[in-house]
């Protein structure tokens, strides 16, 4: 599963990257090791940039069970910044009580 989120639009090289994904490729069972693929995505969804990383072991402390706590450390050893994501409103129609 990978774990995703929307952050605010970075250049790299000529392209526009406005989405982190990451996914877990090694995890130890003692809890002490652990290193994700990422990905950093343009609006279309195609990579642009991908890597590995090493989730520090004070991160994995914290992790438990929220994956935000894995992704805001990924985003901040790349010089990220998480935005919250946008949520598709429909448009209210005002109609006649009458």
């Amino acid at each position: 599963m990978a774990l995703t989120v929307n952050i605010n639009q970075v250049q790299v090289i000529q392209n526009s990257g406005t989405t982190l994904s990451a996914y877990v490729i090694h995890y130890d069972l003692s809890g002490q090791n652990c290193t994700l693929y990422w990905a950093l995505l343009d609006d279309n969804g195609n990579t642009i940039y991908d890597g590995n990383y090493d989730v520090p072991s004070d991160v994995l402390v914290n992790w438990g069970s929220d994956d935000m706590v894995i992704m805001t450390s990924l985003a901040n050893s790349m010089g990220f910044v998480i935005i919250p994501p946008i949520v598709d409103v429909p448009p209210i129609i005002d109609t006649p009580t009458s």
